[in-house]
């Protein structure tokens, strides 16, 4: 808590080295062209100020990013990248296949983009990606998205109107030389009444032969969602980044009276991933439904940090996040249910359950509430357990084979979340992701096959 305080409060954090400096200063030529030259060059400042977050802050403390002051980083570009390279090697997904914006490495790809499927009134386009910012606040890495801005997106269902093939936005990372950066920026907004499904796919190149990038770079990803009276957003993100991927990510979300917010956020690749999720209740009547499933292996950590905001009385919220961990693999999730004083008749539940596959692997769980109001009904409950020794000998009774066993107990244990997940092609490939966590041939990369 202190340094939490120490945040707010404005005080510098010099603990680290920054690494990002000398891709700043690089860019200065450009950012003299650009008109919010101003906003980007405070928004550094601040990040400067705020600096890298340590496991001396009660929010990062399974979460060390000291590996990322030993590099200077630098922003990607597309560069010297062919469209027909890219278009075999990206992992569409055929629901969205006239319905997607597609970049690469932080570059918007035209030529690989379509929303010929989306009706007249919708909005999806690239946008310039410091507009509608919200302040960066205590918010480092917000704050460096904010300076290392290029283009954006902008997703805007108009009153009413319902879009039905759900809308790809594709961030691919293509590493070239050195420790590389993207800053993803989206913006989704839905107006009264309108409904609209979202995937946010943060991947890496493939190579010719279907294999995953072993290069070290940052995703730093920034989503802002707002719904209006009556808005309806289901919001997905895959997350299948390289083996040696550093993917931050924040996604904040306020729900207008009567709206409903879904997200299903599910992490399997990167050395390290962390997702920061906070929805706001703005009006009465809201419902909140967050599911996510972390699947990682080797040495991999995946950290979820979500807050549920009751402000308001009569609003729904449930949470169900589930972890599949093998190796020396390291799982971390954080949830906080808030009731604030006058949200009556407030119901959420928040449950996180845990599968350790090895002896060497570990989750920490932290479900919290924080109830201000006497007419609720809340609950919470967490689990960490390895395979039921009894259903294993079971199985392998019946003819299976150990991995067959394995993998049979863990899609059992994984269903009640991917069955969640409104798009077959993409429950197709989680399911053939969480395949390869038990497969002893397979190395602990986060992609999913075509």
């Amino acid at each position: 808590m202190k340094a939490e305080t120490a945040r707010s409060a404005g005080q510098p954090n010099h603990t680290a080295p920054n690494p990002f400096a000398a891709a700043f200063a690089a860019l200065a030529p450009q950012r003299e062209q650009s008109p919010d030259r101003d906003l980007q060059t405070e928004a550094f400042a601040a990040f400067e100020r705020l600096g890298i977050p340590t496991v001396k802050e009660e929010a990062w403390r399974y979460t060390n990013l000291a590996p990322l002051t030993k590099q200077a980083f630098h922003l990607a570009t597309a560069e010297g990248l062919e469209v027909v390279t890219l278009r075999q090697a990206i992992p569409f997904f055929e629901e969205s296949a006239a319905a997607r914006l597609v970049f690469v490495n932080g570059c918007f790809q035209p030529a690989l983009s379509d929303v010929s499927a989306l009706p007249g009134g919708i909005e999806v386009k690239p946008v310039d990606a410091t507009a509608s910012f919200a302040p960066v606040e205590d918010s480092p890495f917000r704050a460096l998205n904010i300076a290392f801005s290029r283009e954006g997106v902008l997703v805007r269902i108009p009153r009413g109107k319902a879009v039905a093939p759900p809308i790809g936005l594709f961030f691919v990372t293509a590493p070239t030389r050195g420790y590389a950066m993207t800053h993803p920026r989206v913006l989704i907004e839905l107006d009264e009444a309108a409904i609209a499904t979202v995937v946010e796919l943060h991947t890496v190149l493939c190579d010719e032969e279907g294999r995953f990038g072993e290069h070290p770079y940052l995703t730093n990803a920034v989503t802002d969602v707002h719904l209006g009276q009556g808005a309806n957003l289901t919001h997905i993100k895959l997350q299948t980044e390289g083996s040696q991927a550093y993917h931050v990510a924040a996604l904040r979300a306020t729900i207008g009276r009567g709206a409903a917010f879904s997200s299903h956020a599910h992490a399997l690749g990167g050395i390290l991933s962390r997702q920061d999720i906070y929805a706001t209740f703005t009006d009465e009547g809201g419902e909140c439904r967050l599911y996510g499933l972390q699947a990682i292996a080797g040495r991999q950590l995946a950290d979820t940090h979500i807050v549920v905001d009751h402000a308001v009385p009569d609003c729904v919220s449930e949470v169900l996040y589930k972890g599949v961990f093998d190796g020396q693999a390291h799982g971390v999730f954080d949830g906080r249910v808030l009731v604030r004083q006058g949200a009556q008749r407030t119901n959420a539940v928040t449950t996180n359950k845990n599968l350790l596959l090895s002896t060497t692997a570990r989750a920490d769980t932290k479900p919290q509430l924080e109830i201000f109001a006497d007419d609720v009904k809340c609950g919470h409950g967490a689990t960490v357990g390895q395979l039921n020794q009894d259903e294993l000998f079971y199985l392998l009774s019946r003819g299976l084979t150990p991995a067959e066993a394995r993998r049979l107990l863990m899609f059992g244990f994984a269903r009640e979340v991917s069955e969640k997940l409104p798009v077959p092609s993409l429950k197709v490939r989680l399911d053939g992701a969480l395949a390869a966590r038990v497969e002893p041939s397979q190395p602990p990369h986060g992609g999913l096959a075509q």
